[in-house]
């Protein structure tokens, strides 16, 4: 019996690691709440781990007043988490297509051959993560896998794709044995990480060819992994109905990164045609302006941020003491019509889901008066914006914006302001579409 609960926390401590690495949920000691799909759960993180390999106390199902009712089984957080993924994705995205399956498909098979996690190592490195027992132990590993399987996998790469590279190499190779081992007790994380730096810039410098893939794990601010709990591309069946979960790449903070250099709060755009821009004023009716905007319904129903107007004179007087975002209102003509939250991305929420540089920016839209949507406002405003930034910041290479990805007109007004879609990432509330205007 104490095996079989043993294997069912691990089963559902896998998928909620997954869960929030693939969301991009902060993890920090102590209490973590989560609302996952229509189920509430709550747990003790009791390790915080780099490169994701969080460790967990019993999991439970709380109950309205937060409370907890029960333990949260591997089968119930499969669900709960296969109804929040497909929630998040559109209705035709192959994650909803009823021949995709779902999560609780892969537990009802996983759960006769005791499978843990969804997408399951190979049996040498499960083997090494159970066999070591000390950091000394730990230390001459990653020495012996770093000379006889990193080093000739990295050699014989062909310049191809470097996020499936980084997905099978280092991702789900090296740094989740490193990770279980931090979680298990045997060595301080860091100890392996700083290690293992040193050796892939060794193999830089030794071997010239290979320095793109190398240089991509020391230095970009996240790396590839792969997702199998949230993504609208996921399915859990193969074109035979068989139990094969595809998995889909996303992106995770990069553990061998060294810290980002500094960088400037966020500068003041000039606008033109019309527009002009101020930052929100503590006093004078500015709070007043936007706590009535965004009560109204067409901005409260995707920014989801109704607050008393107490709530928002901090929001915004923290935002204003800060050097992350800086919050506006615009006018158009004379008139104020929207607000506007421009930050640094590197200081957001958003810089652990995609590859970002140092001077990225990004932009939060709402326009206010309802009479001046379906105008062409909001796209005249994200261009005029985006331009703007790129001026005030000649080391900004592109602009972002996160929309959600079931709020289209937002999403088609970023386009046709001259934004692309890059990709589609999960945050802690959405899934969204990753805009980018380019500097050209």
């Amino acid at each position: 019996m104490t095996d079989l609960v043993g294997q069912a926390h691990q089963r559902a401590s896998a998928l909620l690691r997954r869960w929030v690495a693939e969301t991009h949920t902060p993890v920090a000691e102590g209490s973590l709440r989560l609302t996952i799909g229509p189920l509430r759960v709550g747990t003790e993180v009791v390790y915080v781990s780099p490169t994701g390999a969080h460790g967990f106390g019993p999991i439970h199902v709380l109950d309205g007043g937060g409370e907890p009712v029960a333990v949260a089984d591997a089968g119930l957080l499969a669900a709960a988490c296969s109804a929040e993924a497909r929630a998040r994705a559109l209705p035709d995205a192959p994650i909803n297509a009823p021949e995709s399956g779902t999560l609780v498909d892969w537990v009802l098979d996983a759960l006769p051959r005791g499978g843990v996690d969804p997408l399951g190592w190979p049996d040498d490195l499960v083997a090494v993560a159970r066999s070591i027992s000390d950091a000394a132990e730990a230390q001459r590993w990653l020495t012996a896998h770093v000379e006889s399987r990193l080093l000739p996998a990295v050699l014989g790469w062909d310049s191809g794709d470097l996020a499936a590279a980084t997905a099978t190499l280092l991702t789900r190779g090296v740094l989740a044995v490193i990770g279980v081992l931090g979680r298990c007790g045997v060595v301080h994380e860091s100890q392996l990480l700083d290690e293992l730096a040193a050796r892939l810039r060794g193999i830089a410098e030794t071997h010239p060819a290979v320095q793109r893939l190398v240089q991509h794990w020391l230095g970009s601010p996240t790396v590839t992994d792969l997702a199998a709990v949230n993504g609208s591309e996921l399915r859990y069946r193969s074109e035979s109905g068989s139990v094969a979960v595809r998995a889909v790449p996303f992106e995770v903070a990069n553990p061998l990164a060294p810290d980002a250099p500094d960088v400037p709060g966020v500068p003041l755009p000039e606008l033109t045609e019309g527009w002009s821009l101020r930052p929100v004023r503590l006093a004078g009716g500015d709070v007043e302006l936007v706590h009535r905007w965004m009560s109204t319904e067409h901005v409260a129903v995707n920014w989801n941020q109704a607050w008393p107007l107490a709530r928002w004179r901090d929001e915004l007087a923290g935002q204003l003491a800060g050097r992350h975002s800086l919050p506006c209102v615009v006018g158009l003509d004379g008139r104020d019509v929207a607000y506007l939250e421009l930050y640094r991305v590197r200081r957001d929420k958003l810089a652990r889901c995609y590859p970002y540089d140092a001077h990225d920016l990004g932009v939060h839209i709402a326009i206010g008066e309802a009479d001046a949507i379906g105008r062409g406002v909001g796209t005249a405003l994200l261009r005029a914006v985006a331009q703007g930034l790129l001026a005030a910041d000649p080391q900004c290479r592109r602009v972002v914006a996160e929309p959600n990805v079931h709020n289209g007109a937002s999403v088609g007004a970023f386009a046709k302001a001259g934004f692309r879609r890059d990709r589609e990432v999960g945050l802690p509330g959405k899934n969204s579409a990753l805009m980018v205007f380019d500097r050209r």
